[in-house]
C-alpha cells in the first residue's frame, strides 16, 4: 500500500517537473518585460502584482489584472491621480482625514487637501519610533497610507520603475509608454533572465495556495477515512504533493532572490509549517504513526491560510541592510523559526492527544503512553533548537550592534518560551506532570511562540528588530485564541461529565 502511494507520489512530483520546465520554455509576453526596481531586476508582472497589492489591497481592480492597471498607468500617468484605488479601512483615518466614511477606496486628488494632517501623522509616528515607542494605529496606518501617495506620485512622474536600453552603453530608462519599451533584453544575463522567468512563473501557479489546499484535503482524508483502506495512501499522495508545491515554492523564492526564505513575517510562516512537515514526516517515520502527519497538514494548512489573511508583505524584496548576511540568515533565523515549526506540531498533537482522551479512544495504555511520548520528543526538539537559535542570534547581534544581549523584546521573548519549555520538559522527565498536562501545555505553550513570532513585531511592535514590525492582523490572532479557549473549556467541561 505505501510502495503503492511512494509510487504515485513520484508520478506527480514528475508531472510537476515537466509541467514547471514546459512553462518556463514558453515565450514571454509584455507582462515578463525585464524592469529595475526596488533595487533588483524583476519581470514587469511582479512589480504591478506587488504595487496594485500595496495601494489597493489586491491584485486586480477595476475588472482589471495588475498587468493591465500598471501598463495603462504607466502609458497615461495623468490619469492615475483621478483613479479611485487608494484603499483606507480605519474609520479613525478617515474621519480625521475628513473622507466620506462609506467609501474604502480613494483617489490621489481626493487625498490632496488631507497632505499636511498625513504628513503630521507621519512625522509623530517617525518620532515615537525613534523614542522605541509604539505608535497609535492612527499613526500607523498614516504611514502606510503617505507610503502609498508616495508610490502613486512615483508611478504619476514615471520614476518607478526602469526598462531595459535599447542598446549597449545606454542607461537603462524610464517607464512611459509600454509600446515604447525596447525588446533587446542584452542587458539582462541568461541567469537573471531565467529568475525572472521563475519569478512569474511563480507568480502563475501559486504554490503555497495550493499546499494549504491540498494539506486540508490530506487530513480530510488521513483523519475522517482513517478506516477504511483506500483514503489513507490517497491521504499519503496529497500530503505528498502539498509538501512539493510548498517546497517548489519556497525553493524558488530562494533562487528568485539568492537568500533563505526567512526574511519577514510572510516568509517565516511558509517556512515554519514546511519545517512543521519535515519534523512530522521524520516523526510518522520513527513511531510508525500516520496521524502525525495528518496532525502536520493540519496545523501547516492553517498556517498558510493565515499567512495569506494577515495584512503582511508577502512581497519578493531586498533585504534591509541588518539582515544581508545569508550565514546568519541560514543558522540563526531557521533555527529559531524551525523551532516554531516543531511547537507547533507539538500544538497539533497536544489537540490530538486531549480529543482522543476525552472521548476514551485511545485502545490502551501503551497507545497513550506512545502518544505522550511523542508529544514529548517534539517539545524537546523545539526546545533546542530555540536555544541554539538564541544563542546563535547573540553572536549575530555582537556582530551587527555591538553587544551579545540587550534585553531587547524580541530576544526577551525567545528566553522567556526557551525558559517555559525548558520547565514543562523537567516537569516530565521527574514525572510531575501528567500525560494530560504534558499535553495541555504543549497547547498553552504555543502561546508563547505566538508571543514571541508575531506580538513583539505586531503588538509591542518596538526594540531593536524594528525592521520586522507591522501592524494590524490582530483580529485573526483574536480569531484563534477565541477558538483555542472555546477547546480549553470544551475539554474541562468534558472531563467533568467523564469522571462523574
Amino acid at each position: 500500500m505505501y510502495n503503492d502511494a511512494m509510487r504515485a507520489i513520484a508520478r506527480h512530483l514528475g508531472f510537476l517537473i515537466f509541467f514547471l520546465l514546459f512553462a518556463s520554455a514558453t515565450s514571454y509576453a509584455a507582462s515578463d518585460q525585464p524592469i529595475q526596481h526596488n533595487g533588483r531586476i524583476k519581470p514587469f508582472d511582479s512589480f504591478a502584482r506587488s504595487t496594485l497589492k500595496f495601494i489597493s489591497g489586491r491584485e486586480s481592480w477595476d475588472k482589471k489584472n495588475a498587468d493591465r492597471v500598471l501598463m495603462e498607468a504607466a502609458a497615461a500617468p495623468g490619469k492615475v491621480a483621478e483613479w479611485k484605488w487608494i484603499r483606507i479601512d480605519l474609520p479613525e483615518l478617515k474621519a480625521t482625514l475628513g473622507l466620506s466614511p462609506e467609501n474604502n477606496f480613494f483617489s490621489y486628488k481626493d487625498l490632496i487637501p488631507a497632505g499636511p494632517r498625513i504628513l503630521s501623522l507621519a512625522k509623530s509616528s517617525q518620532a515615537k519610533r525613534q523614542a522605541d515607542a509604539r505608535p497609535s494605529k492612527l499613526e500607523q496606518k498614516a504611514v502606510l497610507l503617505q507610503a502609498q501617495i508616495s508610490t502613486i506620485e512615483a508611478i504619476t512622474s514615471g520614476d518607478i520603475f526602469r526598462v531595459v536600453p535599447s542598446a549597449e552603453g545606454h542607461e537603462w530608462q524610464p517607464g512611459g509608454d509600454p509600446g515604447n519599451w525596447p525588446k533587446n533584453i542584452y542587458a539582462v544575463n541568461s541567469w537573471q533572465f531565467q529568475k525572472m522567468r521563475l519569478e512569474s512563473l511563480y507568480f502563475k501557479i501559486m504554490p503555497f495556495q495550493w499546499s494549504a489546499l491540498l494539506y486540508f484535503v490530506a487530513f480530510i482524508l488521513l483523519i475522517f477515512f482513517r478506516k477504511w483502506e483506500a483514503p489513507k495512501p490517497m491521504g499519503i499522495v496529497f500530503m505528498g504533493m502539498a509538501v512539493m508545491f510548498h517546497t517548489t515554492g519556497l525553493l524558488a523564492r530562494c533562487l528568485i532572490l539568492s537568500r533563505p526564505p526567512v526574511s519577514n513575517m510572510f516568509e517565516s510562516m511558509i517556512f515554519m509549517n514546511w519545517a512543521l512537515m519535515v519534523f512530522a514526516l521524520i516523526f510518522a517515520v520513527i513511531y510508525g504513526n500516520v496521524a502525525v502527519l495528518a496532525a502536520g497538514s493540519f496545523v501547516s494548512g492553517f498556517v498558510m491560510l493565515y499567512a495569506h489573511l494577515l495584512p503582511i508583505d508577502s512581497g519578493l524584496d531586498v533585504l534591509v541592510p541588518v539582515l544581508r548576511s545569508n550565514y546568519w540568515l541560514s543558522i540563526h533565523v531557521m533555527t529559531i523559526v524551525s523551532s516554531y515549526g516543531a511547537f507547533g506540531l507539538a500544538m497539533s498533537l497536544g489537540h490530538w492527544y486531549l480529543l482522543r482522551k476525552m472521548f476514551n479512544t485511545f485502545e490502551n495504555v501503551v497507545q497513550e503512553e506512545n502518544a505522550a511520548n511523542l508529544i514529548f520528543r517534539v517539545i524537546q526538539l523545539g526546545t533546542i533548537l530555540i536555544g541554539t537559535g538564541t544563542v546563535l542570534g547573540g553572536v549575530w547581534a555582537n556582530e551587527s550592534w555591538g553587544r551579545f544581549w540587550g534585553w531587547d523584546p524580541k530576544e526577551t521573548w525567545a528566553l522567556i518560551t526557551f525558559l517555559g519549555y525548558l520547565i514543562v520538559i523537567h516537569l516530565r522527565f521527574l514525572n510531575k506532570i501528567s500525560h494530560t498536562a504534558l499535553a495541555l501545555c504543549s497547547v498553552l505553550g504555543f502561546g508563547l511562540v505566538l508571543m514571541t513570532w508575531y506580538g513583539v513585531n505586531f503588538v509591542l511592535g518596538r526594540g531593536l528588530h524594528s525592521y520586522g514590525q507591522g501592524s494590524g492582523g490582530m483580529e485573526w490572532i483574536i480569531y484563534y485564541l477565541v477558538l483555542e479557549a472555546a477547546f480549553l473549556v470544551f475539554m474541562i467541561v468534558k472531563s467533568r461529565k467523564v469522571s462523574r
